[in-house]
């Protein structure tokens, strides 16, 4: 801001080469915020995932309805169906495991977000050549 500040200031007497070179470095610093905001993100992204991967808790499956969500957690050989909101976290009920369906290669987010982001265009583009409406 205090760039943009000077560059209002300045008269107009300024020369057209160091109106250029502001130009360019207003350009670098502006690349630079964004290398570091995209690494830095990427960094927390992946200190959250290897945090969230623990031995003995793991999300088995989440459904949201409205504001509230219903999750089956497994906690070591147990299955719990759990209700979450902003109003708190409360245990519904313990479920039975051998009643459960469990699909490990079910979960989005073991794909990496590149395939995703490329499925995502592959189903817009072929939305366009077929003139239909889009489906997932």
């Amino acid at each position: 801001m205090i760039i943009l500040a000077n560059i209002a200031q300045k008269s107009q007497s300024t020369s057209f080469l160091e109106m250029a070179f502001q130009l360019i470095f207003l350009i670098f610093v502006f690349v630079v915020v964004i290398f570091l905001a995209y690494y830095s993100t990427k960094f927390i992204a992946g200190a959250k995932i290897k945090n969230m991967s623990k031995l003995n808790m793991k999300v088995i499956e989440t459904i949201s309805i409205g504001f509230h969500h219903i999750h089956i957690i497994q906690v070591n050989k147990q299955y719990f169906l759990i209700s979450s909101s902003k109003e708190g976290i409360r245990m519904l009920s313990e479920i039975n495991g051998d009643d459960l369906i469990i699909n490990d290669n079910n979960n989005i987010n073991q794909l990496p977000f590149e395939k995703q982001l490329k499925q995502y265009i592959n189903n817009i583009k072929s939305k366009d050549k077929k003139g239909g409406k889009y489906e997932e």
